[in-house]
């Protein structure tokens, strides 16, 4: 233990990289890097070598305010507040180690998060999802079978990426989802490709696949450890598979969308053929159905439509 003098001249930087190093024992090496960059990229480049014990709330809150409202060095305007949100998360984190590590005062007690709005879920309409099956089904490779597997069950992109061949089970028609893989950054320019677990308990999970999918993939079936996207023993990394996506859109004539966009169609049909919502979220792989309530269940205007018409019967 520090006697009182150590405690005083401890710094931002000091209790962060010790709040990061016993972090670093908790969460996934992605988690990780992601804390240390944005300790790196901000809490240490503005505030690092402030003495802990010579902040409190208010200089906590005008750090926070200037993040948002002045400009930066780059002169592009505040940070979002979607990295506000990291960056206070971050700090109250902190604050709560050295409180209990080392008995000093929570600067950060009482700090609020803002609030993000989030932005509705992007989907194809019914023309452009029957485009695109049609372009994918006329196209048969093992990319594009992928493709049309993703939406028919919502996976994430990290998590087709991150399937093998032993994850189908074409008996029971359905898959496993146990892993997922991600480009992470190590900070200085460098990343790495990662395989690793899903990101909550509630992904690792069973998805069942249409039928006539499962005759599809069984034309294309190898060996249990081959990946089924790249055909190796290596995953394809998402962003490759995004690049390839784009493609296919330019070539449908569908409007630029993200590959998550199939995860949110997917959900948007389950809604409409009214799976229930527990089932729905189990086959998303959400942690609490208030998610899949939240993100999707706005219902569509054909849905909606669908119900007022019930009035006059």
């Amino acid at each position: 233990m520090f006697r009182l003098s150590g405690k005083k001249n401890m710094t931002i930087r000091f209790l962060g990289e010790q709040w990061l190093e016993n972090k670093k024992m908790t969460v996934k090496p992605s988690t990780y890097y992601n804390y240390k960059r944005l300790l790196n990229d901000h809490i240490f480049a503005d505030i690092g070598d402030k003495k802990y014990t010579a902040l409190d709330k208010q200089h906590i809150n005008e750090y926070i305010s200037s993040l948002m409202n002045s400009g930066r060095k780059d002169g592009k305007g505040g940070l979002s507040v979607s990295m506000t949100r990291d960056i206070i998360k971050a700090l109250r984190a902190i604050a709560k180690y050295a409180q209990l590590e080392y008995g000093l005062k929570n600067i950060c007690d009482g700090i609020t998060v803002p609030k993000i709005k989030k932005p509705e879920a992007k989907t194809l309409s019914d023309r452009e999802r029957k485009r695109l099956e049609k372009y994918l089904i006329d196209n048969i490779c093992l990319c594009n079978v992928s493709i049309l597997l993703c939406l028919y069950t919502g996976l994430r992109i990290g998590e087709l990426c991150g399937l093998q061949w032993k994850d189908i089970d074409f008996r029971r028609g359905c898959l496993t989802v146990s892993k997922t893989v991600q480009r992470i950054s190590l900070g200085n320019g460098k990343t790495v490709i990662s395989i690793d677990t899903p990101k909550t308990d509630s992904s690792v999970r069973v998805v069942y696949i249409p039928l006539f999918i499962i005759e599809m993939l069984k034309k294309f079936r190898q060996k249990p450890d081959i990946f089924i996207l790249s055909g190796r023993e290596k995953p394809t990394e998402p962003r490759t598979l995004q690049h390839k996506f784009k493609k296919i859109l330019a070539v449908c004539k569908i409007s630029d969308i993200s590959f998550h966009a199939l995860r949110h169609t997917y959900a948007t049909m389950c809604v409409e053929k009214q799976f229930d919502i527990k089932t729905l979220s189990e086959l998303l792989g959400h942690s609490d159905v208030k998610i899949t309530l939240n993100t999707y269940v706005h219902s569509s205007e054909k849905l909606k439509r669908k119900y007022v018409n019930r009035l006059a019967c």
